[in-house]
């Protein structure tokens, strides 16, 4: 029988970073000159993300759409909508070549300006989560028939299969009966919201909404602004995958389209890539111990997280925003899109529940009470502060959030003043680190009798890499091997750490 083996993921670093990407826009001739920019918005990909000696280099696409007034008409609100690739090297000690990199990046703020009637600029921040990650294999001890073992059942995720895809989607649909008809279409903005995702023999299915921001000009020339949405059913064939699998899917919207096909409806075509992530739950047994006398076992601590709850619930952000000194006066609000700030998203336990923080961008146009009925542009920044009730989490264990703007709308209260409301999606996950003293090989002696083992640093080993694999602090490491500088070991150096 081989012998027993158990794969782990070794944390090597973990680093939130940010940077600038910074563009030019030019106009096209057939466009007509810019005033001011009323607003811009952006999505961000990541395409790539490699591990160098010390170091990540990202690569990814910013999709941008930016709304601007007409010079000759500042009624009129024209879309332009570019694509940015970007590069960006950032240092991380600890990474290496060869290395996973995790990267949970968007965009933390965008600013705007006119350079001339014919050029725009833009600016993006991109804020990224970077976890950096090697998986080890720890081989368990060939158990002798003669040797009794204390064992321990632990549930393990085990990744199946990952893998992207990219659909077409492509839907007619009519206008509701109480929007105006369209004169002109000046952008949509469409999300893919995911409803069920079921796995079966060697597949995925996964049950959704497209849902679809239009903004359009009227027959009257006015700015009109509605949300339609449709079904979507894909089903994406994975070998390997089994009914009782998990599969964790993300959307990314590529590009999105919409024409006239009449004033009263409207087709769509939507690029769309799905990431699809299918995950599998088992138990297993491993030795912990000796029961035998005479027989001393050498351990490998190895950390798991144990998933202790999952919860998905919706909560209800708001606020009041005053129109800023300059700004001209509230006709109607025409349209409020809002995303979380990147970084901002935290969840902290605390007993019988998590709380949430996070900061809303939120971005409103509105028509100005003006003759020309020009369109202007505001924004406010709404806090989220909630508690989550979860039966049995503790402080003492780990939280992660995955927090999703769904919908945001905005009304007039004043010439001044206009409400906000944001539905936000939670999707909570609650783990519990456990150490394991995994028995890896047993001897007739003890391994250490002063309950130490021996470690030698291996090329890209770090005192936290090291801390982690053991569960033993770094500070605890220093002062058993009188360490004068933590962030220089030497490979072939040998290190004292306790056992077990």
């Amino acid at each position: 029988m081989p012998q027993q083996q158990l794969t782990v993921s070794e944390e090597l670093a973990r680093r939130v970073v940010d940077f600038e990407v910074v563009r030019n826009v030019g106009i096209p001739s057939e466009l007509p000159p810019a005033e001011r920019v009323v607003s811009a918005n952006a999505r961000l990909e990541i395409t790539e993300a490699t591990a160098g000696q010390g170091n990540v280099v990202i690569n990814g696409i910013i999709r941008s759409t930016i709304f601007y007034a007409s010079a000759e008409d500042p009624s009129n609100v024209v879309s332009i909508r570019r694509n940015f690739n970007f590069t960006e090297r950032v240092n991380i000690p600890g990474a290496r070549p060869g290395a996973e990199v995790n990267v949970d990046a968007s965009i933390g703020d965008i600013d705007f300006y006119v350079i001339n009637n014919r050029l725009l600029g833009i600016e993006f921040v991109v804020v990224a989560d970077l976890e950096i990650t090697v998986p080890e294999t720890v081989p368990v001890v060939e158990e002798p028939e003669e040797v009794e073992f204390r064992r321990r059942r632990i549930r393990i995720r085990r990744t199946i299969v990952e893998r992207n895809f990219v659909r077409e989607l492509t839907s007619v649909e009519r206008l509701p009966s109480d929007a105006e008809d369209i004169r002109r279409i000046i952008d949509v903005e469409s999300t893919i919201q995911l409803i069920d995702i079921i796995t079966g023999n060697n597949r995925v299915t996964i049950r959704g909404v497209v849902n679809n921001r239009i903004l359009y000009v009227n027959r009257q020339g006015q700015l009109e602004f509605f949300s339609i949405s449709f079904p979507v059913t894909e089903t994406f064939t994975l070998r390997g995958v089994d009914p009782g699998d998990e599969a964790f899917v993300d959307t990314v919207i590529r590009s999105e389209e919409a024409s006239l096909v009449d004033n009263r409806r409207i087709r769509f075509n939507i690029t769309a890539l799905f990431n699809i992530l299918v995950v599998r739950e088992e138990e297993v047994t491993v030795p912990v111990g000796v029961i035998t006398p005479g027989v001393f076992p050498e351990r490998r601590t190895v950390i798991v997280d144990r998933v202790v709850a999952e919860e998905r619930t919706r909560v209800l952000a708001r606020d009041q925003v005053t129109v800023p000194e300059g700004n001209p006066d509230i006709d109607r609000v025409i349209r409020a899109t809002g995303q979380f700030i990147g970084g901002t998203v935290s969840a902290e336990t605390a007993s019988g529940g998590v709380f949430v923080d996070g900061e809303i961008a939120v971005n409103i146009l509105y028509v100005a009470d003006l003759p020309q009925q020009p369109v202007y542009f505001t924004s406010t920044v709404i806090d989220l502060n909630t508690f989550i009730n979860i039966e049995g989490v503790t402080a003492d264990m780990d939280a992660v959030v995955d927090a999703e703007v769904v919908r945001v709308s905005a009304s007039r209260v004043s010439a001044r003043q206009i409400n906000v409301r944001v539905v936000v999606e939670l999707n909570l996950v609650v783990t519990e680190r456990v150490r394991i003293p995994l028995v890896i090989r047993v001897g007739e002696e003890p391994a250490d009798e002063e309950g130490f083992i021996t470690y030698t640093v291996q090329p890209g080993d770090t005192l936290f890499l090291i801390s982690r694999r053991y569960g033993v602090s770094i500070a605890r490491l220093v002062e058993i091997n009188n360490i004068a500088d933590p962030d220089n070991l030497r490979v072939g150096q040998q290190l004292l750490i306790p056992a077990g």
